[in-house]
């Protein structure tokens, strides 16, 4: 898929990316790292997701805890839609916590000075701007 072109992924995708991605050793480190190599070879981006480490639960009473679904997107995506992120919603029959994506094309802007055509009347004007 070319650059220039806004995509996303989304979705279970049943791997981790690192061991930190399970709250309990364990998991098969190769497909970790393959799963790893896969995301920088191809350039994806990963949308951060808010408020939440694990997104899947084997329900257990001592719970095994993973992150296995994952949002990604083109670089050309970052660009349009500089403010994307995922949160989580609540989990009530899954094992997966539902989440949500939050699309934005605001970005935050400093102040604008803008010139009033009445300071030109101002009988100090010309000498404070020669001064700056």
């Amino acid at each position: 898929m070319p650059d220039s072109v806004d995509w996303i992924i989304a979705g279970d995708l049943n791997l981790c990316r690192s061991p930190e991605d399970r709250n309990q050793q364990g998991g098969d480190h190769q497909d970790m790292y393959l799963f790893y190599e896969a995301i920088s070879s191809l350039g994806l981006v990963e949308i951060p997701l808010k408020g939440r480490i694990f997104t899947w639960s084997n329900k257990q009473p001592s719970p095994l805890l993973e992150r296995l679904d994952w949002f990604f997107t083109s670089t050309s995506w970052t660009i349009s839609y500089p403010n994307t992120f995922a949160y989580p919603l609540s989990m009530e029959t899954s094992d997966h916590v539902p989440c949500a994506i939050s699309i934005s094309t605001k970005i935050p802007k400093g102040s604008i000075f803008q010139f009033e055509n009445h300071w030109l009347e101002h009988a100090d004007f010309y000498n404070v701007v020669q001064q700056h």
